[in-house]
């Protein structure tokens, strides 16, 4: 970093001019870099990467050296009667919002930014580590109380506008069939805080439900939002499953028709995504499994047949899931059992023609070797004499091979 000139030690004041001209463009290029920096979900890896935490005390957040995007604050407050929406906020403002009589949902976008979610995190009373978890983007899916606050981690998986058949049927990186993001969801008295890594989410059916009064939404508390959410979270997991069923019928009609190996490519690839897919899904099974017992913080009775019809799909998407799995670890073994029979195919028409053309070598090697004496040597139709009986040892060892099904 470089070091700041010393000042001049006679006090003119151009060097102070100087200096609030250079920390003017110091502040315009930070903000530049906040409006060019990509607000984007990372891409899952098999291992996260946490060796670079090792020591560091809980509950200490760690601002990102390079600029990131502003975190976006909104908030629907609504009641039975009406609803609000509100753009902007600040973490006050959305506090003050939620102290008023009705329900109310503040979605912050943008968890890089954490000056933002911790101020938000202060403004609610969240715990130091409630906040840690909430910028540290590779949590397990789990639920934990923490005083006043329930506090929800779900993966949440939405399809991209890629060709599925070109995302999961290839070995490609360039063009996911799907991304897995971290949102983070805290129940509190009367309210609910969501926290997403971009911008796009799967939540928009309840925002419309909330815009015109469809269902049972705002007649209902904060916990029947939660569930709201995480039934989303849950039912667009089951987009994606068939995008990856499809491209798995595919995948096992190719083992079968063309075992190439860019065939053998795509097959690991898609496991690959699976088990990735099965790693941020599996999990939730334990959060929806507490959030039905009786002492579960804020979540009241009428919700919780909700929760259970929730957790009924969850099940059903990790059966599909394991369904997948195991379909295309048989696919793998199909597409090298293909393979070998493909090569025993050749090998057993080179053996064929190999075969035939034993006696013919041994007949013209005969007839072709240095010596007057040859009987044949002489004759006038020894040639095509030769020829039929080549001729004859050819079809012989066809109808023998056919006759005993080798060919």
């Amino acid at each position: 970093m470089a070091r700041r000139p010393p000042r001049p030690p006679d006090g003119r004041r151009d060097w102070d001019v100087g200096e609030q001209i250079a920390g003017r463009l110091r502040e315009a290029g930070r903000e530049a870099g906040q409006l060019l920096a990509p607000l984007t979900p990372r891409v899952p890896r098999l291992v996260e990467r946490r060796s670079h935490a090792l020591g560091r005390a809980p509950g200490v957040l760690v601002v990102p050296e390079a600029p990131v995007r502003p975190a976006r604050v909104t908030a629907f407050h609504y009641t039975e009667g009406g609803v609000e929406e509100h753009d902007g906020l600040s973490a006050e403002a959305a506090r003050a919002l939620a102290d008023r009589t009705g329900v109310t949902w503040v979605d912050v976008v943008g968890v890089a930014d954490v000056a933002t979610v911790d101020a938000v995190g202060r403004a609610f009373g969240l715990h130091p580590l409630v906040v840690e978890d909430l910028v540290h983007t590779t949590q397990r899916p789990k639920i934990e109380t923490y005083d006043e606050t329930l506090f929800v981690v779900a993966r949440m998986v939405q399809a991209t506008d890629a060709d599925p058949e070109a995302a999961y049927a290839t070995a490609g990186e360039d063009a996911p069939g799907h991304l897995i993001e971290q949102v983070s969801l805290v129940l509190g008295p009367g309210w609910v805080l969501s926290f997403q890594e971009a911008e796009g989410d799967v939540f928009g059916a309840v925002r419309d439900r909330l815009r015109r009064g469809v269902g049972r939404i705002r007649a209902s508390g904060a916990d029947y939002l939660l569930y709201a959410l995480l039934d989303l979270v849950v039912d667009h997991v089951f987009v994606t499953l068939e995008r990856m069923g499809d491209a798995t019928e595919r995948l096992e009609a190719q083992a079968l028709d063309d075992p190439a190996p860019a065939v053998q490519a795509a097959i690991s690839a898609l496991r690959r995504e699976v088990v990735v897919l099965r790693r941020a899904v599996w999990p939730l099974r334990e959060v929806l499994a507490r959030l039905q017992d009786e002492d579960a913080l804020f979540v009241e009775d009428r919700t919780r047949p909700y929760l259970r019809d929730a957790a009924d799909h969850l099940v059903q998407a990790i059966e599909i899931i394991e369904s997948l799995r195991e379909v295309l670890a048989s696919t793998n073994d199909l597409y090298l059992s293909a393979l070998g029979t493909r090569q025993n195919e050749v090998m057993k028409v080179l053996t064929v023609v190999g075969t035939i053309f034993l006696p013919l070598g041994f007949l013209t090697g005969l007839y072709g070797m240095n010596f007057d004496d040859i009987p044949e040597l002489h004759w006038r139709y020894g040639y095509f004499a030769l020829l039929g009986v080549m001729a004859l040892v050819t079809v012989g060892a066809l109808a023998y091979f056919r006759k005993n099904d080798w060919i």
